[in-house]
C-alpha cells in the first residue's frame, strides 16, 4: 500500500536523488505545470522506494516538465521483488484514486542500470504498457583520450581548426540569449520546436551551474552553441544544442563536441547524456550518427503507461 506524505518527510526518506529531475527543488520550480504534486512511499517505517508526480487532467505524470522522471531508492541492490510490490501498488493507488492512468518515463541506464533493469521487468511484468523504446545516448569521458575515435570526425575537427573558430563559455545576458536564439531557430528549421523559454532556462539555472557555450567564426559570427546543466555530481546534461547555416560548412558542431568533451572532462566529470535521438521511437539516423562517432555509447530509454480500466471502458 502506498500513502501520500509531504515534501520535509519525503526529503527525510530519500536525502539523495538519483536524477535532478526529480528533486525536490526542481519539482517545486515547475509545480506549476500540473494541477498537484504527489510523494508516494510505501507504508512503512523504513520505505525502500518513492515516487514523485504530477497530476494533471486526472493522469499521474512521471516527468510533467522534464526528459524523463522515475523513482527514488534506498540502494541500487534493491531487491527485484520489492520493486514488484511498489508499482503494483502504483496501480491499486491509481484505482483507489479513481486516477485515469500514468504515464512514465525512466532515466536512461546511465544513471542506475541495474536498477533500471528491474524496474523494466516489474513494469512489463505487472502489465503496464510500453512503446517503442528511444535509443538515447552518452559520452563516458574517461574514454575520451583528447581525440575521436572515428577517423571521419578526426579530419573533420582538423578541418574546423583550419577554418579559425572560436570556442568561449558565454557569461554575460545578451550573449546567453544569442546562443538560445541560434538553437531555437536550429530546433524550427528540423520541425522541432524548443520546449523551454529563455526565461525557463535562466530560472533553472536558479537550481544548479548551467553553462553556456558558443562558437564563432574567424570573423565571429555565431556558428554553433550549447546549454548545458551541471545538475549531476557525475553527469552533465546536455539540454541544448546545434548549429546555422553558418557553422555547418565550417564544422562547427564537430569543434564545439571536441571543446565540451575537454571542458568537461577536465572539470572532473565522468559522463555526458547526450539525451535521446528518436521521432516517436524511430531512430534519426543523422543524429544518432553524429553522436557515436563522436565518441557517444547509445542504450534504450523506456517509457510506460497504464489506464484504469474502470475509467477507461
Amino acid at each position: 500500500m502506498l500513502i501520500e506524505i509531504d515534501l520535509k518527510r519525503y526529503t527525510r526518506f530519500f536525502p539523495s536523488d538519483p536524477n535532478p529531475f526529480i528533486s525536490g527543488p526542481f519539482t517545486e520550480l515547475n509545480q506549476g505545470k500540473v494541477e498537484r504534486i504527489v510523494r508516494l512511499v510505501e507504508n512503512k517505517d523504513k520505505p525502500g522506494m518513492g515516487f514523485v508526480a504530477g497530476i494533471k487532467e486526472g493522469v499521474i505524470l512521471s516527468p510533467f516538465s522534464a526528459p524523463f522522471g522515475g523513482f527514488h531508492f534506498k540502494n541500487e541492490n534493491i531487491y527485484a521483488s520489492d520493486v514488484d510490490s511498489f508499482v503494483s501498488d502504483l496501480k491499486d493507488y491509481i484505482l483507489a484514486e479513481g486516477l485515469k492512468g500514468i504515464e512514465l518515463t525512466l532515466p536512461p541506464d546511465l544513471y542506475h542500470s541495474s536498477f533500471n533493469a528491474k524496474c523494466v521487468s516489474a513494469l512489463l511484468r505487472s502489465g503496464y504498457q510500453s512503446p517503442i523504446p528511444d535509443v538515447t545516448s552518452w559520452i563516458p569521458l574517461d574514454k575520451f583520450q583528447g581525440a575521436f575515435s572515428h577517423r571521419n570526425s578526426r579530419e573533420y575537427y582538423k578541418q574546423a581548426l583550419r577554418n579559425g573558430l572560436i570556442f568561449e563559455v558565454v557569461k554575460e545576458l545578451e550573449e546567453k540569449r544569442e546562443v538560445y536564439e541560434l538553437i531555437s531557430q536550429n530546433r524550427a528549421r528540423f520541425g522541432r520546436p524548443i520546449y523551454m523559454s529563455f526565461e525557463d532556462v535562466l530560472n533553472s539555472s536558479a537550481l544548479w551551474p548551467t553553462d553556456f557555450f558558443k562558437v564563432s567564426s574567424a570573423d565571429h559570427e555565431i556558428a554553433a552553441s550549447g546549454i548545458f546543466y551541471r545538475s549531476h555530481p557525475d553527469i552533465v546534461y546536455a539540454l541544448f544544442w546545434g548549429d546555422n547555416e553558418t557553422g555547418r560548412p565550417l564544422r562547427a558542431m564537430d569543434f564545439l563536441t571536441f571543446n565540451l568533451w575537454n571542458y568537461y572532462k577536465e572539470l572532473g566529470f565522468n559522463y555526458i547524456d547526450l539525451g535521446i535521438s528518436c521521432e516517436e521511437g524511430i531512430p534519426n539516423d543523422g543524429l544518432l550518427r553524429f553522436k557515436e562517432s563522436h565518441n557517444g555509447t547509445s542504450s534504450l530509454r523506456y517509457s510506460f503507461s497504464w489506464s484504469n480500466p474502470d475509467i477507461s471502458k
